[in-house]
């Protein structure tokens, strides 16, 4: 999941957990990568590094925008070897096959099951098989509630500082969860602070829902996991982590 107004502040309170877990399930697969709702690309750009051709598609032209930025400025050696382009996750044709395709940081989670079957027959389709998919998204027990999150603040290069507010709102009724965020960033000699809001509403998957759409795309599930550590899922898991291979035909 993603708030694509401000993809400049995705990495500062990106905890970077799930970074390792994609950067070892890359080392475990072969041929071409591509990231699904790719943001600022920085996990795309470190399994570049491996040596491998990658590509990262998102629906927001400000996020590829500023991942070709990052590019520029941190990776020019990968330049030559990644791709970013402005693509809907729910119908792209990038006009190739690719070994290794994930969507990470719940990039994926749409506000419809309908929307998973889509996104997930869409990526199979330009996949190789035998091909691994993965995927991340949050679990019904980390959406089913209502919340305000305590504000988190970060500092930016220049001095600026940057404070984050999320209220998580839950509706039973429709077993869907909106995210209001608001960012406040301060800049230094100035009195006022610059003010965004994002907001997103999702739908709550269940491992269920999730393989009836995985066999809709022509997915097979290898693993389900509760977190990035690879523990096992469970009702009180917080992430739904899921590692699937395209079916040979």
């Amino acid at each position: 999941m993603s708030y694509g107004t401000n993809p400049q502040y995705g990495d500062c309170f990106d905890t970077r957990a799930s970074l390792q877990f994609y950067l070892d399930l890359a080392r475990e697969t072969a041929g071409d990568v591509l990231e699904l709702g790719v943001g600022t690309a920085e996990l795309l750009f470190e399994i570049a590094k491996q040596g491998r051709d990658v590509w990262g598609i998102d629906r927001s032209p400000e996020a590829i925008k500023e991942a070709k930025k990052k590019r520029r400025n941190y990776y020019p050696e990968i330049s030559g070897r990644s791709r970013l382009v402005v693509a809907d996750m729910l119908s792209f044709d990038l006009g190739r096959r690719f070994g290794f395709v994930y969507g990470a940081s719940s990039s994926i989670q749409g506000d419809s099951a309908d929307d998973l079957r889509g996104i997930f027959r869409t990526a199979s389709d330009q996949m190789v098989e035998g091909g691994t998919f993965a995927f991340d998204i949050m679990s019904p027990r980390s959406l089913r509630r209502t919340v305000n999150v305590p504000p988190e603040e970060r500092e930016l290069p220049g001095g600026r500082i940057v404070i984050r507010f999320v209220a998580q709102t839950y509706f039973d009724g429709d077993e869907t969860t909106s995210f209001n965020v608001l960012y406040k960033e301060h800049i230094p000699g100035r009195t006022r602070c610059d003010t965004y809001r994002d907001e997103v509403e999702v739908a709550i998957i269940t491992p269920d829902v999730i393989d009836d759409a995985l066999d809709y795309a022509g997915l097979s599930r290898k693993a389900i996991y509760g977190d990035f550590a690879r523990a096992p899922y469970d009702d009180e898991s917080m992430w739904i982590v899921v590692v699937a291979e395209k079916d040979h035909t």
